[in-house]
């Protein structure tokens, strides 16, 4: 349903802009009032999750495929305004970024797949509410929402011949009307993607709430905890991102999303308009494809920048750190750090440590110091071996992987707590306290033995003093770490945490 660039006249994708303006406006502004802050980590992990299950596209029989919005889940959790801008925003990134839909289109395609999906979807839930049960309702609230906006784009694409023509009566647009789009395009809606969209919705909502709490408004109130962790639900979306590739398995593109090629081969001609607009905008990653890499790893990395990229929308738009987007950068930090291992594209790490230094805020010069310094050590004897061959575009390669692993690390440790982020393991968290007590215990130690040292010594001491110095030190830490075990260890049994 994503329409391209050149299918639409300017007669009508400009009154949608004129619509869709106000409405992205009073949506921002009702998200930013409406949704408590605690709750946009999880809104924009769905969000994400929406941008990859329209990664997924299924083949269908007649030669054409298709794909689930998610857009029914997201509103019916949190209300039809935040459905509506998760789409925009996924819509937004897939033009911009990948090509998938157009710009003149925009407006048009996120009235359809975001306004219509959401307020269908979610009208259709509360319809429906206490009248049968909650599974059956999500499945129809999916189903509806994905046909009505699947009617939505029939229709604007089958008027299109009857609105922009030559004299003769040959379209400049889009060519085929109403009679070839409605039950192309609804009926296969109706008939395969609204059960996919149906059966995604029941076990997205289903899951979600076995998990969560929300209260009134939309507003987050906790996590279940006789039952699970929302660490849980962001591994749950990294898995359906390794799932990825299965969105190659067929290289047939959805009714309506054609190249030139098609209508030449089947009109014999180019209409106009098509021709004229379809070059309006050039994607810098088309089609989801990465400059030398094969197709498999450029749909991970895609799905992985996209998350990423999502994540720090979301970030920016809340203006909160707390616990669950400590959890949610720790999932991006690994995503991130598994695209550098396996991209060799310049371009793609490079914007990936871009988005790390704007994240760095006012630490960023010192951790680029601190990363400067780690990557001497480690990588100078490396480098070296690149020097005789003359390989430069390796060596450029391998220090630019290395330092934006190196940095991502440094960045986690610097803004990421750790404690928050393995609370659903009572014995990670444990783990976790018991070796930064020790870490905290062994600096406190040394400065004590340290001062100690300066304070009683005049002259400088002798190697064998030395040696019997640090003897003690070692011998005091290790007591000093035993004791310590043993009262962090009686202080967790006694709040009954493991």
């Amino acid at each position: 349903m994503h329409i391209p660039d050149g299918y639409i006249s300017p007669k009508v994708f400009v009154p949608f802009y004129l619509l869709f303006i106000p409405l992205l406006v009073k949506g921002i502004k009702k998200l930013r009032r409406q949704l408590d802050k605690e709750v946009l980590p999880l809104l924009s992990s769905l969000t994400a999750l929406s941008f990859i299950i329209m990664m997924f596209n299924i083949p269908i029989p007649g030669g054409t495929s298709g794909h689930a919005l998610g857009a029914a889940l997201i509103a019916i959790l949190f209300g039809p305004w935040a459905g509506f801008i998760a789409i925009c925003f996924v819509l937004l990134l897939q033009a911009l970024l990948f090509g998938d839909g157009g710009i003149t289109t925009y407006a048009i395609n996120a009235i359809a797949m975001g306004y219509v999906a959401s307020f269908s979807g979610y009208y259709t839930y509360k319809l429906f509410k206490n009248k049968i049960s909650d599974k059956l309702n999500y499945l129809i609230s999916g189903w509806v929402s994905i046909v009505l906006a699947s009617v939505v784009v029939a229709i604007v694409l089958g008027i299109e011949p009857y609105l922009a023509k030559d004299i003769h009566g040959v379209p400049f647009y889009f060519p085929y009307g109403l009679k070839v789009t409605l039950p192309a395009i609804v009926g296969s809606h109706m008939l395969f993607f609204g059960v996919v969209e149906g059966v995604f919705t029941l076990f997205g909502i289903s899951y979600f709430r076995r998990y969560f709490d929300t209260g009134h408004d939309y507003r987050y109130i906790g996590i279940k905890k006789e039952t699970s962790d929302v660490f849980l639900f962001f591994l749950v979306v990294l898995l359906i991102i390794l799932l990825v590739p299965l969105g190659l398995i067929t290289a047939n593109p959805a009714w309506g999303e054609w190249n030139l090629s098609f209508f030449h081969a089947k009109l014999g001609f180019i209409p106009q308009g098509i021709k004229h607009f379809s070059t309006f905008y050039s994607a810098p990653l088309p089609d989801y494809s990465l400059p030398g890499m094969g197709s498999v790893a450029s749909y991970y990395l895609s799905a992985i920048m996209a998350v990423f990229i999502t994540t720090f929308g979301f970030y920016l738009f809340s203006g909160k750190r707390n616990a669950l987007y400590d959890k949610l950068f720790f999932i991006n930090y690994l995503l991130v750090i598994f695209a550098v291992v396996v991209s060799s594209n310049l371009y793609f790490i490079s914007s990936l440590l871009f988005v790390g230094l704007l994240l760095s805020g006012k630490d960023v010069i010192k951790l680029i110091w601190r990363t400067l310094a780690a990557l001497l050590v480690f990588n100078l004897l490396s480098s070296l071996y690149f020097l005789p061959t003359g390989n430069y575009t390796g060596l450029i390669i391998f220090n630019l992987r290395s330092f934006t692993i190196l940095y991502f690390t440094l960045l986690a440790g610097k803004k990421l707590n750790l404690f928050a982020i393995f609370s659903f393991s009572p014995f990670v968290s444990y783990t976790l306290t018991l070796a930064y007590s020790q870490i905290m215990n062994y600096r406190i130690t040394y400065e004590q033995m340290k001062q100690a040292i300066n304070s009683r010594t005049v002259e400088k001491i002798t190697l064998t003093n030395s040696y019997r110095i640090l003897g003690f030190q070692v011998n005091l830490f290790i007591r000093k770490s035993i004791e310590n075990s043993k009262e962090i260890t009686q202080a967790i049994n006694s709040r009954s945490i493991l």
